[in-house]
């Protein structure tokens, strides 16, 4: 005996949104829950060299936006990853407008402070596509997304390489010889 789906006339809601997911597609709300954090990134191809998310003169100010808007707009960082081209965030907030407002202050002002843009002198887009977020569940997937961003910090700062060594099994236990416990 087959049990039928209830409610399966309600459409599949979404928990991502952004980057490559809607593209050619009409647009649709960013999905926000009130009660679980949210992945973000943002990512630009233009960010080499000089404009390098993580360039000497660049490196400090970008994590400065972060955690003084972060701060302003009540949204509680729980992991930050600066990788050079892109940036992930873990975050969480409990009003969806401070969310979108914080998103939309550190988007603007990375890009300006990057390029040097004003209106008189604008220099184009910055950012590659719309920013990627996506609704992450407390408990194991909250923590493997936490792990995930550790992996991109050890290798934007050049202390793994995902292709030499596919498995960060070391990376842990030399964490816990240290009294440390892993992510």
């Amino acid at each position: 005996m087959t049990r039928t789906k209830q409610l399966s006339f309600l459409p599949k809601m979404r928990f991502d949104h952004g980057g490559d997911i809607g593209k050619g597609k009409r647009k649709e709300r960013r999905p926000f829950d009130p009660k679980r954090p949210l992945h973000l990134v943002l990512r630009s191809v233009r960010a080499k060299g000089e404009w390098s998310l993580l360039h000497h003169k660049n490196k400090d100010r970008v994590r400065d936006i972060v955690y003084k808007t972060a701060e302003k707009e009540g949204v509680k960082i729980y992991s930050f990853a600066n990788v050079g081209n892109h940036i992930h965030l873990l975050i969480f907030s409990k009003k969806k407008r401070h969310f979108q407002k914080f998103l939309r202050i550190i988007a603007g002002l990375i890009a300006i402070i990057i390029t040097g843009a004003t209106k008189a002198n604008p220099v184009g887009r910055f950012w590659e596509k719309l920013a990627y977020s996506r609704i992450v569940t407390w408990g194991r997937e909250y923590l493997t997304l936490k792990a995930y961003l550790i992996k991109n910090l050890l290798e934007a700062s050049g202390l793994w390489n995902r292709k030499k060594y596919p498995d960060l099994g070391f990376a842990f236990a030399s964490l816990r010889e240290a009294g440390i416990p892993p992510p």
